[in-house]
């Protein structure tokens, strides 16, 4: 029966009968229409403003009007469609926000632990789910959205566990600076609606009800018990569980410098290989007639497979790339189930437009672009060719496609790219997902159920000499950050890799290499003569300051690393220098060394070609950074601008008094950088020329600090206040920001506004250029 059925089906569908030809267009027309509608999806995403509720509902209204259009209205009504569901989507997602009255308040809430914590330098980080107000004004049992919560020196949480925590509770905000990873994007499309710093728990007794992240632990715990003598075992729980925190920085280096992160979690890569090994598994034990069962192997192999692939997307949470594959998955084996072959561009359009349903935010996530554009680039690049060539051909293309294809969607992200990438995954995809995936799940099955781990460990040794091997191979290429190249460059770079990938390669080969060398420009313009761009960073409670005149850049204070070892030179200043078209440094001055000014400079010293390092309290900086001291009466002019040191107290001043003090411009358009200098420092000063538009407020509106005779010496139009939102030490200080006001000057907070610049120019008039937190704007933005 199951024979005829397949036969008939097949016949009705021969490629050449008229059956075959309608199908065909049927499946195209499908594509495009999925596609519009996920165009429709990700449109509300460019806005700064969510349409209003009334406004849904008009275009709502004109959605079966436009499909009475055909055949375009169809495609219209598709786009509204999208356009509605994602912007109804949204409304929900901001509602679910921490409400207004609870941020930067300490509460004591309950709630379950979800998901794998992630152990840090200083305590543990989780998400809190199910989270209630218990001690609060704003009234006790007030349910709370999904935390993201860090844990200072605090006991070590389980998913699933019902704790009771006092915390400090705030809205999802962050930094905002040029550079493309946006963190508030980042926590919206987690679902993130708040963010806790505890400061104690207590264990509640309550039922476990959190699905599979106890099994998850639970495996984690036991890989950790028994590879704990191999060098791997850390990473080979990455692979089987998907935790990804257990990877440190040095690892993350050698993965970015070789290009191979993709291999070190659970990917859609390992979900897809793992489902296809038990399709095949199954199918070969029908074909053996090793099953007590007559049913058709297909129609056993296709189920098992898929709920393999679920379960192993499970243990990487259904992270965006996993969910992809197992949609993929999914389709293909129900095509084959029904006899169809539709093309892999509607399993690859259907999965898309699923995952972007299923939550619109998706789109925000870089895993998401570079899963899809990786799975879409190969589809373009080795559809149709696969029978025509030899395996190491199909295989080297493979690798050449995906390098050529995705180096457009790394610049957008700002990640690194690694030229040795394409050698380095011929060897390294195959021996991680044909050796070390396999050997990991099977040995991992074996420990749980017989607690036999010789394959787990010889695994986990697999790993390691892999790793040893991507050392070795890092040591020769850095990765490499280059800045965005503007919109039109970057179309134009994108549809020049894909005319390389496509059928038509040999016909546009001379105009796409041409045009691909467009995404290695940059468009960022320079100052004119005699003109000095001030652009202050937001690095929360701390300073950062670039200064460009036409030819030269220097970078005053480089942010602080924090103690969960986070580094702001790495992780925020040296993106933002990047972004803003800067390739080198001439100088690098920090005013001090407290950390908040000097930690990030170690950090941007590596990453960037740094001419000469100056710094007031030299000796207490690391002995790695050559740095010489900032001398007092110091002075150079780059491009008729005017730098000099005006001040740096000698030992034994205390620290915030041996700020090296930095004045640069023109006459009255200048700016004046003080560091964290204290009112002491400030009278000593006086008899210096001090006159400046723009004044960084010393120690970020300390009440020690910015006396109102040195605000009417230096006489600024603006004052910035570098300082963190909500920050520990009340900075700026309202007596001093009145102080300020008081005297007719401007208070700008880095807090608010993001990362801003100012032009200061004697001929033209000095103004503030933009705030990147206004150039930048969402609707997912504090």
């Amino acid at each position: 029966m199951w024979t005829n059925y397949a036969w008939n089906v097949r016949a009705t569908l021969l490629p050449g009968g008229n059956g075959g030809a309608l199908e065909v267009g049927f499946f195209s027309t499908l594509v495009s229409r999925l596609l519009v509608l996920w165009l429709g999806l990700l449109l509300p995403l460019t806005l700064e403003s969510l349409p209003s509720l009334p406004w849904l509902f008009c275009l709502t209204c004109l959605i079966p009007i436009a499909g009475l259009w055909r055949p375009a209205g169809r495609h219209i009504g598709l786009l509204l469609a999208g356009v509605v569901w994602a912007c109804l989507f949204h409304h929900q997602q901001l509602e679910q926000r921490l409400h207004s009255a609870l941020d930067m308040q300490r509460v004591v809430l309950e709630g379950r632990v979800q998901g794998l914590p992630e152990a840090t330098d200083i305590g543990w980080r989780f998400r809190i789910a199910d989270a209630r107000l218990q001690d609060s004004p704003q009234g006790v049992g007030q349910a709370l959205p999904s935390i993201r919560a860090h844990w200072y020196a605090g006991e070590q949480v389980f998913p699933g566990e019902y704790w009771r925590f006092e915390a400090r509770l705030r809205r999802p905000r962050g930094m905002s600076n040029p550079g493309r990873f946006d963190y508030e994007a980042w926590l919206y499309a987690n679902g993130v609606g708040a963010v806790a710093s505890i400061s104690s728990g207590e264990h509640m007794q309550r039922p476990n009800t959190s699905g599979l992240g106890p099994v998850r632990d639970y495996i984690r715990q036991r890989l950790q018990k028994v590879l704990v003598e191999s060098p791997g075992h850390s990473r080979l729980t990455a692979l089987v569980v998907g935790d990804r925190s257990v990877l440190d920085k040095a690892d993350w280096d050698v993965l970015q410098a070789t290009g191979t992160s993709h291999l070190m979690v659970i990917s859609g890569l390992h979900v897809g290989m793992f489902a296809a090994a038990i399709f095949g598994l199954a199918a070969l034990a029908g074909r053996m007639g090793l099953l007590p069962f007559t049913w058709p192997r297909l129609w056993l192999a296709a189920p098992l497979a898929v709920l393999a692939a679920a379960l192993y997307a499970g243990l990487a949470g259904f992270a965006v790339p996993t969910q992809r594959a197992l949609l993929m998955v999914a389709l293909v084996l129900l095509a084959k189930l029904i006899y169809r072959q539709p093309g892999p561009w509607l399993f690859w359009s259907a999965a898309l437009c699923s995952v972007t349903l299923l939550n619109p935010a998706a789109p925000l996530l870089a895993g998401f672009w570079l899963s899809f554009m990786a799975v879409g680039l190969l589809i373009l690049g080795m559809h149709g060719r696969l029978q025509t060539k030899g395996l190491w051909w199909r295989w080297g293309r493979a690798q050449w496609v995906v390098f050529i294809g995705l180096w457009p969607w790394l610049l957008l992200w700002g990640m690194p790219g690694s030229i040795i990438s394409p050698l380095v995954n011929v060897l390294a995809i195959p021996w991680v997902s044909l050796i070390v995936v396999p050997a990991a799940l099977l040995g991992t099955v074996l420990e749980l159920v017989f607690g036999t781990t010789w394959l787990l460990i010889g695994a986990g040794k697999a790993l390691a000499g892999l790793f040893a091997m991507l050392s070795w191979a890092a040591q020769w290429h850095l990765p490499s950050y280059l800045a965005f190249p503007g919109w039109f460059n970057w179309s134009l770079g994108t549809v020049a890799a894909l005319a390389l990938l496509s059928p038509l390669a040999r016909l546009l080969c001379v105009p796409a290499l041409v045009c691909l060398p467009v995404l290695l420009s940059n468009p960022q313009a320079r100052p004119q003569e005699r003109q000095l761009w001030v652009t202050v960073l937001d690095v929360g409670q701390g300073l950062a300051v670039l200064l460009q005149t036409r030819e030269h850049n220097l970078l005053y204070d480089a942010g602080a690393r924090l103690s969960s070892g986070f580094d702001l030179g790495e992780a925020v200043v040296h993106p933002a220098l990047v972004e803003l078209g800067v390739a080198r440094l001439d100088r690098m001055l920090i005013s001090h060394a407290d950390n908040d000014h000097a930690g990030g400079a170690m950090a941007m010293f590596t990453r960037m070609p740094v001419i000469e390092v100056l710094a007031g309290q030299h000796e207490a900086l690391p002995a790695a950074l050559p740095v010489r001291p900032c001398e007092a009466g110091e002075s150079w002019q780059w491009n008729g601008i005017s730098f000099a040191v005006i001040y740096s107290a000698p030992p034994p001043a205390p620290a915030n008094e041996r700020s090296c003090v930095l004045r640069a411009g023109i006459g009255a358009a200048s700016v004046l950088l003080p560091g964290d200098l204290g009112i002491r420092g400030e009278y000593q000063m006086l008899r210096e020329t001090l006159t400046a538009q723009l004044l960084l407020a010393p120690h970020h509106g300390s009440r020690t600090s910015s006396s109102y005779t040195f605000i009417r010496a230096v006489d600024p139009r603006w004052a910035v206040f570098s300082a963190g939102a909500g920050n520990a030490f009340n900075h700026p200080h309202p007596k001093v920001v009145d102080r300020y006001r008081e005297l007719g000057v401007e208070p700008v907070y880095t807090s608010a506004s993001g990362a801003i610049r100012f032009v200061l120019d004697e001929a033209g008039g000095s103004y503030r250029k933009w705030s990147w937190r206004d150039e930048a704007r969402r609707f997912w933005h504090e």
